[in-house]
């Protein structure tokens, strides 16, 4: 096995946002629920409208909430409570669980620990949830890395959604609360019930971030699969952030996003050639990653190409026969950072999570409060 690193380097970080321990979430985030109902997983909930306990929410209660103007209607099985400009539902106990599902429009049920808010915000229910940044972690492990995986993988996936966490504190500070349980921020779907490990991983890294040498809390990118290299941040992205250099990955080789290919008429490539500024055609394009097509002077980002074309990766060649046009490809998303299926593989061949974070971030560290 490769020894990737030699030596970990924890700091102790005082003045980290971790030390507040509480963060807010904003659920169904921009997707403009109208009504919405309430339940008890475990415990009990408080129900405070507008500062004032008006009931009680025991297992199997369901309360239903349901914007009328500018405020929010409030009512159960029994009847209705009122109309109210903010509702609250406070745990009663240390460790509480609620169910909360969008009726209008209808979506998933979350569930979720502590308190949740709602109010008014422009023409829907804004709802936010309040829970220790530990309690949040688990759950978007598991959104954004199934729950298949191994330990040492979601040790390391878990020290980059706090890093993120962390680096973007304040992300929708204006609007109440931290961040969005959407791809705005980082996929929150609610508690992780998968798997059990996901929680061992969260609790063996607590409180630790990826940092650079300056002690700046990473970017901390990630994709499906690099397609066997990794991205230069300046190519996708244009910022130039040295941890986020161009990796060969040999690990994500086998894996199921590592290659692929999409075929169109010829004629819809060359009308998109056209719209850019360019009339003659184009033979083929190697397969290498690279942020341009070039073309006889002529420019074309590679994710531009890779947009209009809905293509998994920019990371792919390109080949003419007869009227169609074939990209073969590598990869899937933008390459940039920590390969989730590389990281995996990385995981089973018994690399530990400090390994498989500085193999994709170079030059980085460990810090923790």
């Amino acid at each position: 096995m490769i020894k990737i690193f030699s030596l970990v380097v924890l700091i102790h970080v005082s003045s980290l946002i971790l030390s507040a321990a509480d963060i807010k979430i904003g659920l169904y985030y921009g997707l403009g629920v109208q009504s919405f109902v309430f339940s008890a997983v475990d415990g009990e909930y408080d129900v405070l409208a507008d500062g004032n306990k008006i009931a009680r929410v025991h297992k199997g209660n369901i309360f239903h909430i349901e914007k009328e103007s500018q405020k929010l209607s409030l009512s159960d099985t029994q009847g209705t409570y009122g109309s109210f400009t903010k509702i609250l539902f406070e745990p009663v106990s240390a460790s509480c669980i609620f169910q909360v599902k969008a009726v209008v429009p209808a979506l998933p049920a979350k569930e979720s620990d502590n308190e949740l808010e709602a109010s008014v915000a422009e023409q829907s229910i804004q709802l936010v949830n309040t829970l220790d940044i530990e309690k949040y972690i688990p759950g978007t492990v598991e959104a954004e890395g199934g729950s298949a995986a191994l330990p040492e993988y979601y040790k390391a996936q878990a020290v980059l959604a706090r890093t993120y966490a962390v680096k973007n504190f304040t992300r929708h500070a204006t609007e109440g609360f931290n961040l969005c349980d959407g791809v705005h921020c980082q996929a929150y779907n609610g508690k992780s019930r998968m798997n059990r490990e996901i929680y061992n991983a969260t609790r063996l890294t607590s409180q630790y971030i990826l940092t650079t040498k300056s002690d700046e809390p990473v970017v901390t990118a990630y994709h499906s699969n690099c397609g066997g290299m990794t991205a230069n941040s300046r190519d996708v992205w244009n910022s130039d952030l040295p941890y986020l250099t161009s990796v060969k990955d040999p690990f994500c080789d086998k894996s199921s996003n590592r290659n692929w290919n999409k075929t169109i008429p010829l004629a819809s490539w060359e009308n998109f050639l056209k719209g850019r500024g360019y009339t003659g055609s184009i033979v083929s394009l190697a397969e290498n990653r690279q942020k341009f097509l070039a073309v006889n002077g002529i420019q074309i980002p590679m994710t531009e190409i890779r947009q209009q074309f809905n293509l998994k990766s920019a990371y792919f060649g390109i080949n003419i026969t007869g009227g169609t046009v074939t990209f073969n490809g590598h990869g899937y998303g933008h390459g940039i950072g920590l390969c989730q299926q590389g990281a995996m593989e990385m995981a089973r061949a018994g690399y530990s999570y400090v390994d498989i974070l500085m193999f994709y971030f170079r030059g980085c560290k460990l810090m923790c409060q």
